[in-house]
C-alpha cells in the first residue's frame, strides 16, 4: 500500500479540529472535536494511514457510510496521538495497543489515558496524563424507545427523569445520561457489559455524579462535565487517580 496521504489528512485534520475541552476540567485533561467529512476522497485519504488490519475490519461494515464512518474515526485517533507526541511521523505510525477491555494507549507514553468516541456526526478524542479520563457522544436525533431502554439500564431515579421530560427533552435527558455513563465507565476502562447502572448522576439543579463503584474509590473520585459545541449529547468523565 501506498502511504502517501499523512500530510494532507493532518491538515485536514488540523483544519477542521476543534478544542472542546471543558473550562472546568482544563487542569487534567484535552478533549478534540472533528466533524465527519462526507468528501469520498476524504474517506480514501483517511484509509490509506490505517493498517491492514483496520483495513479489514472496515471491510465488514455493510453500508458505506458505517465503513466510512470507521475509516476517518481511525485516522482521527492517529492524529490525536501525533497531537500528543509532538510528533512528525507519518500517521500510520502512529499505532494504538488496546487493552483486554478496548481502552486504547500509546506504548510510547504508557502513563497518559485516552479516549474516544464518535457518532455521526462527528468524532471525539480527549487524554490525560494525570487522570483517567472517558469521553462518550451521542447523536440525540436518533429515534428509539428512550422511557423503556431507561427503565432498563439506568436508576430508578434516572429513568424517572427520562419519563418525566417530555417531547424532544425527554430523548436528550436520555442521551444525555447515556453518554455521562459510557465516559464514567471508559474512564475507569472499562465498557457497557460493565452495567450503565455502576454509576448513577443527578442533572439537575446541577450536574454531579451520585453512585460510582466503591472499588474505584465512590462517587468523591471522579468528576462530570458536559462537552459543549457538537450539536450532539456529549460528556467527560474524569477520575482521580490518587
Amino acid at each position: 500500500m501506498t502511504r502517501d496521504h499523512s500530510d494532507p489528512v493532518t491538515d485536514l485534520f488540523a483544519a477542521d479540529t476543534r478544542d472542546l475541552t471543558p473550562a472546568s476540567a482544563r487542569h487534567a485533561a484535552c478533549v478534540l472535536y472533528a466533524p465527519v467529512s462526507r468528501d469520498p476522497e476524504v474517506t480514501r485519504r483517511c484509509a490509506s494511514v490505517l493498517s491492514d488490519a483496520e483495513l479489514q475490519r472496515a471491510d465488514r461494515f455493510v453500508a458505506q457510510g458505517d465503513k466510512a464512518l470507521f475509516q476517518q474515526r481511525r485516522a482521527f485517533r492517529r492524529f490525536c496521538g501525533a497531537t500528543v507526541l509532538g510528533s512528525s511521523r507519518p500517521l500510520w505510525q502512529i499505532v494504538f495497543e488496546e487493552t483486554e477491555n478496548g481502552r486504547p494507549y500509546l506504548s510510547e507514553l504508557p502513563d497518559f489515558w485516552f479516549s474516544f468516541s464518535s457518532c455521526r456526526f462527528g468524532f471525539l478524542g480527549a487524554w490525560s496524563s494525570t487522570h483517567g479520563i472517558g469521553v462518550d457522544i451521542e447523536d440525540q436525533t436518533r429515534s428509539l424507545e428512550a422511557v423503556e431502554l431507561a427503565h432498563r439500564f439506568f436508576s430508578g431515579v434516572e429513568a424517572n427523569a427520562v419519563e418525566g421530560a417530555g417531547g424532544l427533552e425527554r430523548l436528550r435527558t436520555f442521551f444525555r445520561f447515556w453518554s455521562l455513563k459510557e465516559a464514567a465507565l471508559k474512564s475507569i476502562g472499562e465498557g457497557l457489559p460493565f452495567g450503565l447502572d455502576a454509576f448513577q448522576f443527578e442533572l439537575n439543579p446541577t450536574l454531579r455524579v451520585v453512585h460510582a463503584p466503591p472499588g474505584h474509590g465512590g462517587p468523591e473520585q471522579f468528576d462530570a462535565h458536559v462537552i459543549e459545541g457538537t450539536d450532539n449529547c456529549a460528556a467527560l468523565v474524569i477520575r482521580s487517580l490518587a
